[in-house]
């Protein structure tokens, strides 16, 4: 086993685990450009055609500018893009309130396909579900609200084709982040899904509580594969997956981080229960050296709590060593 590198995985934010942020900073840029220069067209001159008000425009601009912040501000923070989404829920319905053309409500529809899909793909099944079902809510209701005149039929084409567009395309880029995020052979995290796991993990932890991370390392693996083949070494790391997830205390953040080198986060916990659970891998994986690390520095990334594990694991690796 080589030694990872565990600075190349500071930018995660560049990666997988950021594409979250991306996506919805880029929803938010982009309506609210378009909002406002629907602002500025309805303030120019019209002569005696009827215009719309700028209120919701403004509003939604207004929303669109805070939302953006909260993603700068906090990239990582799960607060950073609750704010961020609530915005986005709202300013589209705000602005479909004051329009008085039926024609100027249907671009505002694409928006909240769009939004229902990136919804159904980043958040989980209840909690998607329930946003979107209040951004159907919203539309409608900034529908029914709006001077402009609407069929009946305009009510549930337009729920439906939210709610459709968040099932068709969100689900199935929900299924493709899962699938890059999890270890094929094991089905715990890969490296990836470890990124994003372990920051929502630790995001909202109160003050002083401790972050542990304990990691595995199959010892001479590369014998087990030479003597007794590599069907024989890929059904040991599945067998330890399975038994160090069952083992592990509830909300751990299990992953496969490469080859035979697995890692698990406990945040949260007391050190007592963080001890035993070494204690018990140790006794429970006698082929595997254990090293552990601990951090009540709520500002210390989890790559540098990884990293100095990892250190505690090659220096009870090496002391092994030297007992045989």
């Amino acid at each position: 086993m080589r030694p990872v590198d565990h600075a190349a995985h500071l930018g995660s934010v560049h990666g997988i685990a950021g594409l979250q942020t991306r996506l919805l900073r880029y929803y938010l840029v982009a309506t609210s450009a378009l909002y406002a220069a629907g602002v500025a067209v309805t303030l120019l001159p019209h002569g005696e055609r009827s215009t719309a008000s700028v209120t919701g425009g403004v509003v939604a601009v207004g929303l669109g500018i805070v939302g953006v912040a909260a993603l700068w501000l906090r990239p990582r923070s799960v607060t950073g893009h609750r704010v961020a989404l609530t915005a986005a829920v709202l300013a589209t319905p705000a602005v479909m309130a004051f329009h008085v053309l039926s024609s100027a409500q249907s671009p505002c529809l694409i928006a909240a396909m769009f939004l229902a899909m990136y919804i159904r793909a980043f958040l989980h099944d209840r909690p998607g579900h329930a946003v979107v079902g209040v951004l159907v809510v919203l539309v409608l209701f900034a529908l029914w609200w709006a001077p402009a005149p609407a069929y009946p039929i305009t009510y549930p084409v337009f729920g439906v084709a939210i709610v459709a567009a968040g099932e068709a395309f969100g689900v199935v880029t929900k299924a493709l982040i899962a699938a890059s995020c999890t270890d094929p052979l094991t089905g715990v995290f890969n490296r990836a899904g470890w990124e994003m796991a372990t920051a929502k993990a630790i995001d909202g932890l109160p003050a002083g509580d401790r972050v542990a991370v304990v990691i595995v390392d199959v010892d001479n693996f590369k014998r087990v594969n030479d003597m007794e083949g590599h069907r024989a070494g890929d059904d040991l790391l599945v067998n330890l997956a399975q038994s160090w997830t069952r083992s592990s205390p509830r909300g751990a953040v299990i992953a496969r981080l490469g080859g035979d080198e697995f890692a698990a986060l406990l945040a949260g916990h007391p050190p007592e229960i963080v001890d035993e659970f070494a204690r018990v891998t140790a006794e429970a994986l006698p082929f595997v050296s254990v090293g552990t690390a601990w951090s009540t520095d709520p500002g210390e990334q989890v790559s540098d709590i990884l990293a100095r594990a990892d250190s505690d694991l090659y220096r009870i690796k090496h002391a092994r060593r030297e007992q045989l």
